[in-house]
């Protein structure tokens, strides 16, 4: 003690004020006794005398310090301070099937966001074990971000839920800056259900999300996928945690009736904000809705004289890190020579892709499909099972089951039309039915109303029991199977059915559910072979989209294009002009379509090429594939009705229309020499490639050269020399033979 008061003095009433020194900051010791406590405070005090010199006075009693030291004193076992990052993991492991981990990162102790940490832990202690830090090679492991630009950083390390000691615990930063009402919202949204289950209408779900002003995420699942459709539901509630709420709903459970072809409902915390449905094929999309982007780092300066080698490296680097999402193996297994023989043999059919090393499986499969397994080869690590299959085009799919023929899949290669196709692919094709119940049921769609948003139209053919040409089509609709629900009825009662529409057996009828309409036709005197294409052409309807599928099947009918080009869905009043013209058979010599420009957005190229701008639309175009090659428009001040489309194409057979385009003449090259694919094949066989196509081409400009100014004058003069103002007249004339461009 007396070593203490010889340092710090004791100071009276008389003396006090003459010790004060100016501008300085002092420290008195008020005591009542001179308890032994006092001695060891006084010799403490004594030993950091200098260092108290030297420390901001200002700081140490502040507000904030103040109260955040005296609660670290007060919650010494609630927080734990850790400098290094082994501290911290071998807390995770203490802490593993006990607690959850609120870490916090602050530049130093005693600072405004240690208060409110400290006063978070006061309140949610006995909860969560706090963890405090002012290490910036801590934050780091938990976080990308530079400690020099951040004042604080909170984290929630969940280690309750993990019961294996090897498995690492999930951490879950905060991206709001450290204040009381940020923490406590933080920790609220941290302690609520990874996933609910909403079985009401997802208009009038509540929850703590909206009410903290945050987003709903609902995934509409179905009975037979709910465990993988949750499996999906935690995948993206962990990467939105503390972002959005995630919700999944059973649609025999929300009361309404939500299309198939949506999977993923929105709800925004905005009070009169309508519920969004769409149909999202990768937890990417969904992440892209809660606008979550990625960490940016800090650009750093070029570098314009570098390594090659590690140029090369960084790049490799890159393109790894910003490679396709793969699928989950577990979800579609990849085959060996070993694994492939078992294929065939399984009562499950088996859709099998087989791709090369630089095509990705996973763009192509949808994500699950019921009643049908998945699975892919890579042919360019198993080369023998190709061969042995005749893989002689990638990617391609073939249909693999017991007891029946490897079926090919000729399709298009898009996620949408592989899904729907093997929704469809399970059903017998054609399917028998039996009684007039079932060719009922089969009709309007309720024998397989599950399937109802993968497929618009029921065909139906219709057969006497002795009829041969039922044979026939049964051979025609094999081709058809996953691309139409095809049934076959052979009973007594077939004469009765098909006089229902106007048509006797052998016939087939063609039901639309979207118009709940349907349509006969007779196939009696039929060729074999023009069944199919002639199935094919009623399936596309009356008046059938121009689409990517559909174009070739469109063309091969050889005949001009009457395109009518809509921005957005066929305008009612435009269609039935239109569909007026095709049911009174005006329309026969031509292939009447419509486009859809949003649909299919290369309509709005083909327009700016014909004619320079965008029209107006919607526009109605003939395209012709004679030798010249003529496009035609319907002029924009002319109105549109059944007259005056006749009446327009009357114009243009009598020669009397201007064409506002001519479609090019040039053989189709390759952009560059090292894209000349045909002159490859060709030093292999010179037969089989460029030689056969340029013998096509050439036959096809010698026909055109055929045609002599006279042979022209003659059919000119078959025409009327001029039918302005006049009532159309439905001539015949008699088509010239027509020889395809090469660019369609």
């Amino acid at each position: 003690m007396i070593k203490a008061n010889h340092v710090l003095p004791e100071l009276t009433t008389d003396n006090y004020s003459d010790t004060l020194g100016p501008g300085k900051t002092s420290l008195l010791y008020f005591s009542s006794s001179g308890h032994s406590s006092n001695v060891i405070f006084l010799e403490e005090l004594q030993k950091g005398s200098k260092l108290l010199r030297e420390f901001p006075t200002d700081t140490l009693f502040d507000v904030n310090a103040i109260v955040a030291n005296v609660l670290f004193v007060l919650l010494y076992n609630e927080v734990k301070y850790i400098t290094s990052i082994l501290e911290l993991q071998k807390l995770e492991d203490a802490m593993k099937g006990k607690k959850n981990i609120v870490f916090a990162y602050v530049q130093a102790i005693g600072t405004p966001e240690h208060r409110y940490v400290m006063e978070a832990a006061f309140a949610h202690g006995s909860t969560h074990q706090f963890v405090v830090t002012t290490e910036s090679n801590v934050l780091k492991s938990i976080s990308t971000e530079d400690p020099s630009l951040i004042p604080a950083r909170l984290a929630f390390i969940h280690c309750k839920s993990v019961m294996n000691t090897e498995q690492k615990c999930q951490r879950t930063v905060s991206d709001n800056s450290l204040t009381t009402i940020n923490i406590h919202r933080f920790l609220k949204l941290m302690g609520l259900p990874l996933v609910v289950e909403a079985s009401g209408d997802p208009d009038k779900f509540s929850s703590v999300h909206l009410q903290l002003g945050l987003p709903v995420i609902f995934l509409l699942s179905q009975q037979e996928t709910y465990e993988a459709d949750m499996e999906t539901a935690e995948d993206v509630a962990w990467q939105l945690l503390g972002k959005a709420g995630i919700a999944i709903t059973p649609r025999e459970k929300c009361g309404l009736t939500i299309p198939l072809t949506c999977n993923v409902a929105v709800k925004r915390p905005d009070e009169n904000a309508p519920v969004k449905y769409l149909m999202l094929e990768k937890t990417e999309q969904i992440l892209d809705l809660i606008h979550v982007t990625s960490e940016k780092q800090p650009e750093k300066p070029e570098e314009t004289h570098g390594d090659p080698g590690v140029q090369d490296d960084e790049v490799a680097k890159d393109v790894y890190k910003n490679r396709r999402p793969r699928l989950p193996l577990q979800l579609v297994p990849s085959l060996t020579d070993e694994t492939f023989k078992m294929v065939s043999s399984s009562d499950r059919p088996t859709a099998v892709l087989f791709y090369l090393i630089c095509e990705f499986p996973d763009k192509f499969f949808p994500g699950e499909v019921l009643d049908v397994s998945l699975a892919t080869v890579n042919c360019a690590d198993w080369t023998d099972v190709c061969t042995k299959e005749t893989i002689t085009s990638f990617p391609c799919v073939k249909i693999y089951q017991s007891g029946q023929e490897p079926f090919l899949y000729k399709g298009m290669m898009g996620t949408l039309e592989l899904a729907r196709f093997l929704k469809l692919v399970t059903l017998e094709c054609p399917q028998t039915l039996l009684t007039l119940e079932e060719t009922e049921e089969f009709m309007s769609g309720e024998l397989h109303n599950a399937l109802l948003p993968y497929h618009n139209i029921s065909v139906l053919g219709v057969f006497t029991p002795s009829m041969k040409e039922a044979e026939d089509f049964i051979s025609a609709v094999r081709s058809l199977r996953g691309f139409a629900v095809v049934g076959i009825y052979k009973g007594e009662a077939s004469s009765a059915l098909a006089q229902q529409y106007g048509v006797l057996p052998p016939a087939v009828l063609f039901s639309r559910h979207s118009s709940q309409k349907i349509n006969a036709i007779s196939i009696h005197n039929t060729p074999t072979d023009e069944i199919l294409p002639l199935l094919r052409q009623e399936l596309l309807g009356e008046l059938p989209e121009v689409t990517v599928e559909s174009l070739p099947t469109l063309i091969k009918r050889q005949k001009p294009l009457l395109i009518l080009f809509s921005d957005g869905v066929l305008n009612p009043r435009d269609g039935k002009y239109i569909l007026s013209l095709v049911s009174g058979k005006y329309l026969d010599q031509y292939v009447t379509c419509w486009l859809n420009v949003k649909n299919t957005p290369s309509g709005l190229s083909i327009l700016k090429t014909y004619f320079s701008v965008i029209p107006p639309l919607p526009q109605l175009v003939l395209i012709t594939f004679d030798s010249l090659g003529q496009v035609f428009a319907l002029p924009v001040d002319q109105q549109t009705n059944e007259v005056s489309v006749l009446y327009w194409l009357e114009m243009i057979k009598a020669g009397e229309e201007v064409p506002v385009y001519f479609l090019s003449k040039d053989d189709w090259g390759p952009p560059l020499p090292h894209y000349d694919f045909l002159a490859m094949m060709d030093e292999a066989d010179p037969n089989i490639a460029a030689q056969k196509i340029r013998i096509q081409m050439k036959t096809g400009r010698t026909k055109k050269a055929k045609l002599s100014t006279k042979d022209m004058e003659e059919n000119r003069q078959r025409m009327v020399t001029s039918l302005r103002g006049t009532i159309p007249k439905f001539i015949d004339i008699k088509e010239e033979e027509a020889s395809q461009h090469d660019e369609l």
